[in-house]
Formats: structure tokens, C-alpha cells, sequence
């Protein structure tokens, strides 16, 4: 529709022709330059501006007017034919709603994408009215059918549902499905067979295998510096040249054009399964001549971009706190004494200059300790650093979180994402590693989704083959199949007998879970679900399998004090129930859950949603706030120091004479008290973690321990007999479980 006001009588008579038709007559769109809002100007032949484009259409169509350098969109538009209404006068002005035509053209592979942009703002395509020999005709939005004929020899009387009826181009996959397809891309990597293989240098000591020489060959050239007009390494743009001999570049997976060559991505993703060294690929890149000389000469010049006051010629490491001490011995173990001077940011007094963080060649640091300084203005932001390493790099997958976007924001020359699953949940998760290695356009969030997602969901057949060609640019992974010579995996199922004490509490688990389940599931009816009581059934799940892991000791208190009452021969102390002033956690139930809570990514405030952890800009100077992490419920809830009073005063009118209350976020009757997580017993905890690992004996000093459950006693069975029978056989391989 155009909104054509106050048309002069002679520009209407110059139109109609006659006093009973309005004929069709071509019209020019014109979008003002620099305009801002949404205004479409209809110009007629002569040059007058008579009208404009209705704003629902015109809401649509300028942004990709104003586009049309990059998606070289082309239009034509003629004003529909319509009768003069018999209160039309045949000259005066004229104001009032007029049908006009919009032709569109563009290059076939931007068809898809303007197609779907326009279908999200509800404007449908329809056929052409002219030029209809002149250019093929494509309309994106129309439904797709299917051309192969039907094989009857499978029994089938229709064609397989392989396009949806309706709505879009093809049917919408799963998160699931998404998942899965890529995950098999990644496994099917196969380029890096042929990669030659390359010699550490001689500061490491241990021997690589071929794999790990072929990653570091891989790793070295990735971080070349290409200089000149050269092509070669650079799959995602290839030279282009326009009818006037002008070069261009071209984005083979967006179709972008660019004058001039991007510089390149110095990094990538290492993406190896557990268990293939790629530990060993990192430290021997990190100490290789090349990257040293590249490291003095990056740190001689002044930083290119505002806020670093320095290069930094050091590598950042960045790995989960449980994973510090493994990398200081794998330093230590694999590389000649005094040749690697490291650094491990993390703790209290840390340096604070930059100049002395410059003397090392590597600073290992945490994700969390990050997080905790993002927009601090701390030595680990005003530092330019010469490469950036991400151990477990997955856990940036949510990028949302401080901790990704604290992450993301350091400024460096060159990164490495190292993770065995670079895709774990969801497709986001390899657009927050893109997001990482800031390989444009996919590392905005609009660009991966315009480009990658929305096509996955939409089961375009297009996009894996340009998946594949961007993760094949930056990405080296190989699977254990064919690199390491293991023997055939056997299993043996075995079905183990409780002893009576574990029976009798595995029967009373199963009977209040299966009552707990009844109880909340029972009115449901086809509503479904609701979180929290997802949240009761998996806790009733996850009882059940630690008793069958492990009895009684992996179970919390709150779970065992449920079993009051019960009568077996080997009683269970439970503690006094009137004592009610007794905490509902112990320190290592509340830090043992935080643990997990951080492992899955699930360690926010129920109140705000904010990570657990992060520092308030208001309590900055508030000692006690620092040390305080956030408050847990009996029930595993958590919440931060800032919503802490907004809670209590939630919870205190639901509260009882006995103190407890049904909690708000899951429902559950638990005790009024609440745990107060601190920085420093999370900082106790994790260290008795790693004296756990260094020592497996102080398990029994943790926690209860009544003695081995029958899974145990059954696999050190299972061991002694392998011991024995490899000691009997030493020409043979030892068994291994």
C-alpha cells in the first residue's frame, strides 16, 4: 500500500487518461542516505514525491534497502490499476490508501536469507508481474517439494515427510539432532591424515607421538603470520574479481564481499578426545623456537588498541581451578627445569604489576579468577597478551555469563581453544569458541545465528557443508580409533546381591521415591511438569544410584535423616531431631553441591540469576562481601548477598512455629537455616580435593565410612584376580580395567 497524500489534479490527470481507470504506472522507491527511521518515498515519473510506503511493509523493506551494498538487492514498482470510485472527483487532490507492486531482485544465494527476514516481519512473496522471461524467477518462501519418486519396493504409498507443509523451507530439527549431526562432522575431521609431522623443540623432554607432532605442525602453521597477497591457508575468502578488473574478496559461507583481505586468525581449536596428549601439543607449541622469537619481537611493540598498557610476551593459560596443580606437574614433568618461567595467577596476593607479570613466559590462571576481575582493571585486562590458551574451553559455552564474556573481552594476539567436546549441549555452545578466536562474522551473535544456527533449525541442506568448511580451517581433532593401539574392549555385565543393611535402605529409598513421584505428578494431566517437580524426581533418581554406587556414604544428611524410623540390623546414627538450632548443611554437603552446581553451569542466584561468585561493583570495598559467595538452602538453592534480604522476607511469612518453610523455588519442606558459602572454605575445600587426589586413603576421613559397599569389594575382587593372572603371564599385556 502507498499512502499517497494531496496529489495535484494535473499530476492525476497526466495518470488516469480517463475519468473511469487509474492505470498502472511505474514508480521509483528512494530511501533517503543516512535516514534512520523506516521511510520509503514513492517518486513518480516526473520526480514528484506524492506518497510513501505503508510502515508495516516499509518496516521491512529498508533495512534491506539499506543493505543492498552488501545483499545487492535491485526493486521495481509500478502502481496497481484500480477504477476511479464514483466520489472521486476527476481533478482536485487526492489523499488516500493506493495498491503498488514491489519487485525484488537479488543473487540467488542471498535469496534464502531474504526470503526468511522477510517471512519474521509476516511479508509474503508472491509472483512476478514483469520481467518474467527476462530472470528466472525464485520465491525462497514457497514451499519445497520434494522430486524423488516414491520406492514401492519399501512398502511406502507416500513420499517420506521430509518438508514441512507450510510456514518455512524445511522442517525444524531438535536441539538434539542439531547436536548429533555436528557432533559426527567434528568426528569425521579427516584432513589432518596427511598433515606432516613436526620435531619439538629440544626443552621438551618426553618423546611426542605422530599424532601429537602432526598437532603441533598443525598448531605452528595456524599461527603463521601471512604477509603479501597470498591465499594459501585461507579457505573462507576467495579472490574475486568485478567486470572492471577491481579485486574483491569473497566469504564463501555469508557471500560478504570485502575490498581488501582479512587478516588472518592466528589460533584455533584443538580439539583432540581425552586421552591423546593434547597437553603435551599446547606446552610443546608454547616452547618451540618459533613462538619465542615471535614472543620477544610482540613484545617490543606498543599495543595496537586502547586499554593494554603493554605486550606482554607470555602465553595466558586459562584451565578450572581443579586442573592448576595437574598442569604445574605436567610443566615440571615434561619440560627442562628452568627453561619455562611460569607464574600461577590465582589466590590471594597475586601480582598486581604489569611490568613484573612481563618477565614470564607463561601465567597459568582460572576461569574463575578472571571473572572475579572482569572490568577490574587488573593486570590480566591491561595486558596485551602474545597468546591465549583456554583448557576445557567449554566452559565459556554459556555466553551470557561473566565468566565468557570476561574471557572473550582479553586482548591478545593469538588463541587456542582446547576441548575434547567442543559442542556439549547445543550448537551455541561452538559459536562462544568462534566468539573466542573472534573469527568474523560468527563472532557476534547475530552473525552465528543468521549464519549457522537458523539454518541447522531449519534442516538447510546447505549449511553443514559450510559448517564443516569453517571448523576444518581452524579445528584439529582425532579420535583414539587408529592413533593409539589398544586392545578390543570387552563388557561384562555382573549382577551384584545387597547385603541386607543395603537392601533394607535401598527398598525404603524406592518406596518414598516412588510416593514422592506419585505425589507430584498425580493432577498433572496434560499440563506437563513443572521445574520443581523435575527437580524432586531427579533427586529421587539420584539417591537411588548412590546407594547402588555406594550405601550410605555418598548420601547427604537431609536424605538420611528421611530414613528415621526404618529398623535394620546395622543402625544408622541420625543425630538428634529436636535440635533444631543445627545446621540443615554441613561444609561438606553445601561445598560438595557448589562443586556440581559449577560443573554444570547451574551455579546462579534463583533470585536474579546472577553466577555465584561475581563481585558487586557496590560492595567493592566490603570485605565481608567479598568473602561471602551466596547463601544455600536446605534444599540446595542458592542465593547471592545482594538478594539475601529480598528472600528472608520472602520466606518469613511462610515460615513455621518449627522453622521450616516450603521453599519458593523447588517447594520442598526443609529447615528455615541457611549455609553461607565463603570464598575462603571454597578455597579449603578444593585443596583437600587435590590432597584427596594425591592421596585416595583420606576418603575415609571425609566423611561416614562403615566399610566397602559390595560394588566395591566385587572390582577389587575382580582386580586381584587380574593382578594375579598378569603376574602369572608377564610375556602378555596386563589386563586393564
Amino acid at each position: 500500500m502507498v499512502n499517497a497524500y494531496q496529489v495535484p489534479a494535473q499530476k492525476r490527470t497526466a495518470w488516469q487518461g480517463s475519468s473511469t481507470m487509474w492505470p498502472r504506472i511505474k514508480v521509483v522507491l528512494r530511501r533517503r542516505t543516512g535516514s534512520t527511521n523506516n521511510v520509503i518515498s514513492v517518486i513518480d515519473p516526473s520526480g514528484y514525491d506524492f506518497g510513501k510506503i505503508d510502515l508495516r511493509i516499509a518496516q521491512g523493506l529498508a533495512p534491506l534497502m539499506d543493505g543492498a551494498g552488501i545483499n545487492r538487492l535491485r526493486w521495481q514498482a509500478c502502481l496497481e490499476a484500480r477504477r476511479r470510485l464514483p466520489t472521486e472527483a476527476p481533478a482536485g487532490p487526492f489523499s488516500g490508501l493506493i495498491n503498488i507492486i514491489i519487485q525484488l531482485y537479488a543473487p540467488r544465494k542471498f535469496a534464502t536469507s531474504i526470503g526468511r527476514y522477510l517471512k519474521q516481519r509476516q511479508l509474503q512473496l508472491g509472483p512476478p508481474i514483469f520481467d518474467q522471461a527476462r530472470v528466472d524467477y525464485v520465491n525462497p518462501q514457497e514451499v519445497k517439494v520434494p522430486t524423488s519418486t516414491v520406492d514401492t519396493s519399501l512398502g511406502l504409498d507416500t513420499p517420506p515427510p521430509q518438508y514441512a507443509p507450510g510456514g518455512g523451507n524445511y522442517i525444524a530439527r531438535s536441539v538434539e539432532e542439531i547436536r548429533n549431526d555436528v557432533q559426527v562432522m567434528f568426528d569425521s575431521i579427516t584432513k589432518t591424515e596427511d598433515l606432516p609431522e613436526k620435531e619439538p623443540d629440544p626443552s621438551i623432554t618426553t618423546p611426542l607421538l605422530g599424532h601429537q607432532k602432526k598437532a603441533l605442525y598443525f598448531m605452528t602453521e595456524r599461527e603463521r603470520e601471512r604477509t603479501g597477497e597470498s591465499e594459501k591457508g585461507d579457505p573462507l575468502y576467495q579472490p574475486k574479481f568485478k567486470s572492471n578488473g577491481r579485486k574483491y574478496y569473497l566469504n564463501v559461507i555469508t557471500g560478504g564481499e570485502s575490498r581488501v583481505k582479512p587478516p588472518p586468525v592466528l589460533g584455533g581449536i584443538l580439539a583432540d578426545e581425552m586421552g591423546l596428549g593434547k597437553t603435551l601439543s599446547t606446552l610443546s607449541l608454547v616452547v618451540s623456537k618459533e613462538s619465542r622469537e615471535a614472543a620477544d619481537a610482540w613484545s617490543k611493540n606498543s599495543p595496537e588498541r586502547q586499554g593494554p598498557t603493554r605486550n606482554n610476551k607470555a602465553t595466558l593459560l586459562v584451565c578450572p581451578v581443579s586442573t592448576v596443580a595437574n598442569w604445574e606437574d605436567q610443566l615440571k614433568t615434561h619440560i627442562v627445569p628452568g627453561r619455562l618461567r611460569y607464574y600461577i595467577y590465582h589466590g590471594q596476593g597475586r601480582i598486581q604489576d604489569v611490568n613484573e607479570l612481563a618477565k614470564y613466559d607463561l601465567v597459568l590462571t582460572t576461569y574463575s579468577t578472571i571473572a572475579a576481575e572482569y572490568l577490574r582493571g587488573k593486570p590480566i585486562e591491561k595486558t596485551n597478551w602474545f597468546r591465549i590458551i583456554l583448557d576445557e574451553a567449554h566452559c565459556i559455552r554459556t555466553q551470557s555469563t561473566r565468566q565468557s564474556m570476561a574471557i572473550c573481552s582479553l586482548p591478545a594476539q593469538r588463541r587456542w581453544a582446547v576441548t575434547g567436546t567442543p559442542v556439549q549441549n547445543r550448537l551455541d555452545d561452538l559459536g562462544a569458541l568462534l566468539k573466542f578466536l573472534r573469527i568474523k562474522p560468527f563472532d557476534e551473535r547475530h552473525g552465528f545465528t543468521q549464519w549457522i544456527l537458523n539454518p541447522f533449525k531449519n534442516a538447510d541442506p546447505d549449511v553443514l557443508p559450510k559448517l564443516r568448511l569453517l571448523v576444518d580451517s581452524i579445528t584439529i581433532r582425532r579420535l583414539k580409533d587408529g592413533l593409539i593401539d589398544l586392545p578390543l574392549r570387552t563388557d561384562q555385565i555382573v549382577r551384584l546381591k545387597f547385603s541386607h543393611d543395603e537392601q533394607t535402605l535401598h527398598d525404603w529409598f524406592e518406596k518414598d521415591s516412588a510416593r514422592k513421584v506419585n505425589a507430584v505428578t498425580s493432577g498433572n494431566g496434560e499440563k506437563g511438569l513443572g521445574g520443581s517437580a523435575y527437580a524432586r524426581i531427579l533427586v529421587a533418581i539420584l539417591n537411588l544410584r548412590l546407594i547402588c554406587a555406594h550405601g550410605q556414604e555418598l548420601l547427604s544428611d537431609e536424605a538420611m535423616k528421611s530414613t528415621e524410623g526404618i529398623n535394620y540390623d546395622n543402625a544408622i546414627e541420625l543425630g538428634d531431631e529436636d535440635d533444631d538450632d543445627k545446621p540443615a548443611l554441613s561444609p561438606k554437603q553445601a561445598y560438595e553441591m557448589l562443586h556440581l552446581l559449577r560443573e554444570s553451569d547451574a551455579d546462579h542466584c534463583q533470585m536474579c540469576n546472577n553466577k555465584i561468585g561475581e563481585p558487586d561493583i557496590d560492595d567493592a570495598d566490603d570485605k565481608k562481601s567479598k568473602n561471602t559467595l551466596g547463601f544455600m538452602t536446605a534444599c540446595y538453592q542458592i542465593v547471592c548477598p545482594s538478594c539475601i534480604d529480598g528472600f528472608r522476607k520472602q520466606v518469613e511469612p511462610l515460615t513455621t512455629p518449627d522453622n521450616h518453610f516450603h521453599c519458593p523455588f523447588c517447594e520442598q519442606y526443609v529447615q528455615t537455616s541457611l549455609f553461607e558459602l565463603k570464598q575462603d572454605e571454597l578455597d579449603e575445600d578444593e585443596e583437600a580435593r587435590a590432597r584427596l587426589r594425591e592421596n585416595p586413603k583420606l576418603a575415609k576421613k571425609l566423611g561416614r565410612y562403615i566399610g566397602p559397599h559390595t560394588k566395591t569389594k566385587a572390582l577389587l575382587e575382580s582386580l586381584r584376580i587380574d593382578r594375579e593372572w598378569s603376574d602369572a603371564h608377564p610375556d602378555e599385556p596386563p589386563i586393564k580395567r
